[in-house]
C-alpha cells in the first residue's frame, strides 16, 4: 500500500516535540484513540530522526517553556511478543528528567522481529508530581517506506490520557515515537488573615464552609471560652481554638472548593480536622486527642499568620 501524506495541524505541532523529522502522513482507520484532550497519532513516510533506527520505540517527555526544571517523570514499559508466538519479553521502569521547552527522549525497546513478527509495547506514566498534569500523548508511527503494510494489528495505536497509557506495536520494519506531554499549574497563592481578624474586622467577609452557614461561622469566630454564645464545644477550649483556625484557613483559601490548593502541610491539616471533628450548626465535636489538636493548631495558625511561602499575611 502507498502511504499517503496526512496533515493534521495539531498532530504536526506535537510531532515536532517528539523530534519527528519526516513529513506527516494521512489518518488510518486502524488507529484507536481514547480519553484524552490531546491524544494524537501522526504517520510518516520512511525517515528516522538522528540516532534512531528501524525497530526502535522512543519515549519522550515534553515540558512547556516556563515550567519548573529538574522534575523526574517515571514510566513503566512492558514489552510482550505478539507474533509469531505470544510471551513476555521485559518489564522495566524508565525515568526522564523534564527540560522546559524541550523534548527529552530515550529508546526503550529495539525489536528484532521481522516479516509478520510483532512486539507490543505498553508505556504507563506514573502519577506525576503535585501540580503536574498529563495534558496529552502523541505517537509518531514511522513505517519502512512506501509499499510497506504492517502485519495486523501492527498499525494500531491506543492512547489514553486518563490512564496515562500508550500502546503500540513494533518490528524492525517500523519505528514508534511516543511523547507524553506534562504541564505544570502553579499552586494557588494569596494572603491570609488570622482568626482574630475574621472575628474583629472581617466578619462581613466570612463565607459558608464545612457545612456551616455564614451566620454559624461568624458565631463560632466570635465565641470565647468565657462567652461562647450559642456555640458548644464540650468545654474543650483547645477544640474551639482548633475549629476557629480551621475556619480561618478555609476562608483564606477561598472556600471548600479550594481546600486542597494550599501548602501541602496545610492541606493535610485541613483533611485531619475534617476527619476528626463533627457536629452541626453551632455545635462542635471531636474525636481528636489534645496532642493531635495542638499539632493541627500550630500548622493552621502558622498558615493564617502568613508564615508559609507564597501565602503572606494580608495588609489589614
Amino acid at each position: 500500500m502507498t502511504t499517503k501524506h496526512r496533515i493534521n495541524a495539531l498532530a504536526v505541532a506535537l510531532a515536532a516535540f517528539a523530534m519527528a523529522c519526516a513529513d506527516p502522513a494521512s489518518p488510518n482507520s486502524a488507529v484507536i484513540q481514547t480519553a484524552g484532550p490531546l491524544a494524537t497519532v501522526t504517520d510518516q513516510i520512511a525517515g528516522y530522526p538522528t540516532g534512531m533506527t528501524a525497530g526502535e520505540v522512543r519515549l519522550c517527555k515534553s515540558v512547556p517553556t516556563g515550567d519548573p526544571a529538574g522534575v523526574t517523570f517515571t514510566f513503566q514499559v512492558t514489552v510482550t511478543s505478539v507474533l509469531p508466538a505470544p510471551g513476555a519479553i521485559s518489564n522495566n521502569q524508565v525515568q526522564i528528567i523534564g527540560v522546559p521547552g524541550s523534548s527529552v527522549c530515550t529508546d526503550v525497546h529495539l525489536s528484532t522481529k521481522n516479516g509478520s513478527g510483532l512486539d507490543k509495547v505498553v508505556i504507563v506514566e506514573s502519577a506525576p508530581a503535585a501540580n503536574w498534569a498529563l495534558t496529552g500523548i502523541n505517537t509518531v508511527r514511522i513505517d519502512d517506506g512506501p509499499g510497506y503494510t504492517p502485519p495486523v494489528p501492527g498499525d494500531v495505536v491506543v492512547e489514553n490520557v486518563g490512564t496515562r497509557t500508550s500502546e503500540v506495536y513494533i518490528n524492525n520494519d517500523m519505528g514508534r515515537i511516543i511523547t507524553f506531554i506534562n504541564d505544570f499549574t502553579p499552586p494557588a497563592t494569596g494572603c491570609t488573615y488570622t482568626k482574630g481578624w475574621y472575628r474583629n474586622n472581617g466578619s462581613s467577609t466570612v463565607i459558608a464552609v464545612d457545612g456551616r452557614t455564614i451566620a454559624q461561622a461568624q458565631a463560632i469566630f466570635n465565641a470565647t471560652p468565657g462567652q461562647p454564645g450559642a456555640v458548644t464545644f464540650g468545654g474543650n477550649n483547645t477544640l474551639l481554638n482548633l475549629y476557629q483556625q480551621f475556619l480561618a484557613a478555609l476562608n483564606n483559601l477561598g472556600g471548600d472548593a479550594n481546600e486542597d490548593l494550599g501548602p501541602a502541610a496545610v492541606d493535610a491539616a485541613i483533611d485531619a480536622v475534617q476527619a476528626g471533628t463533627g457536629g452541626t450548626g453551632f455545635a462542635i465535636t471531636t474525636t481528636l486527642t489534645q496532642t493531635q489538636m495542638s499539632a493541627l493548631i500550630e500548622t493552621l495558625s502558622d498558615f493564617n499568620e502568613g508564615t508559609f511561602a507564597g501565602w503572606p499575611h494580608c495588609d489589614d
